[in-house]
């Protein structure tokens, strides 16, 4: 599979980029058309969020048509991770974060000493993200990035694309405490947060996520009790065939010296952040499971 993607990457890279965008747009619109339990959950999800978004249900049309935005918008993600090396290559440069304040409340969360949270999202292009912040913080700060291990020549290719442009991986399964010491070291740790849990993993933990219950992972609220981190919300914003980086204000709240209720009243303010980006461009969020619970 490694070199398969590797030919697969060389030999797109001959093609414009609109061309492929089309291609695989098209082509993820079909897959998930021979995906009904996977469409299923799409479509509740969208209908929940359109609920929200507009204040009253929305119409069979509105939902599908949402949902054909975000499985072209997926395919668009997918094959620009084969076509990265191409894309900065033109751009002669990595996405860089919007507004003159970015850099400076990076910088002002990191002022603590105890490191940086950067919680994310599987928002817009999520790769490019952490790249993005590797490329950015490169001249004050390291930044790692806790993923999943799809194992195989797959995954060996993926970290292979993450560590090119600066990305330090951490796999939860083999280098965990390498998240610890980054931390220690004042360093950038990116997590995604917006992954449902089963109610049998005791690590996750019920917020309150546009107006229903959501059971979701909580590894960036227990990692920033543990070091006393400062957290943002980080993710990345499409535009046209480039990007840029956005990050929120540091994300506050009191904490109630109970730990896993503290744990919960993080997480909460991560997510009271994350709807609000999920509310405006609800098509570039990439969520394919069930997260609200009936």
């Amino acid at each position: 599979m490694y070199y398969i993607l590797k030919i697969l990457s060389w030999f797109i890279s001959f093609f414009p980029l609109k061309f492929l965008h089309f291609i695989s747009g098209n082509l993820t619109r079909l897959i998930f058309f021979f995906l009904p339990s996977k469409r299923k959950n799409i479509y509740e999800n969208y209908k929940h969020i359109l609920t929200v978004k507009n204040g009253k249900i929305p119409s069979d049309k509105d939902i599908k048509d949402i949902m054909s935005k975000n499985f072209y918008n997926y395919g668009m993600f997918c094959v620009e991770f084969l076509y990265i090396n191409k894309m900065i290559k033109e751009i002669k440069s990595v996405p860089q974060i919007s507004g003159g304040r970015g850099i400076e409340i990076i910088k002002k969360a990191r002022e603590n000493g105890k490191g940086l949270i950067i919680a994310t999202l599987h928002f817009s292009n999520w790769d490019i993200a952490g790249i993005t912040a590797a490329g950015n913080f490169a001249s004050f700060c390291k930044v790692w990035a806790i993923v999943d291990d799809l194992g195989g020549g797959y995954s060996k290719f993926v970290q292979e694309q993450r560590k090119i442009y600066g990305m330090n991986v951490i796999l939860p399964n083999k280098n965990l405490k390498d998240a610890y010491k980054a931390l220690q070291n004042n360093d950038a740790l990116c997590v995604l947060v917006d992954r449902p849990l089963p109610l049998n993993d005791k690590t996750g933990v019920f917020v309150n996520f546009l107006g229903k219950k959501a059971y979701v992972a909580s590894a960036a609220a227990r990692l920033a009790l543990k070091y006393g981190s400062n957290i943002i919300l980080g993710y990345l914003m499409r535009d046209n065939d480039w990007f840029y980086g956005v990050t929120s204000d540091i994300i506050n709240y009191t904490l109630s010296g109970d730990y896993e209720k503290d744990v919960q009243i993080i997480t909460q303010a991560i997510f009271n952040e994350a709807e609000k980006v999920i509310l405006q461009f609800p098509d570039q969020w990439y969520c394919f499971k069930k997260i609200w619970m009936d």
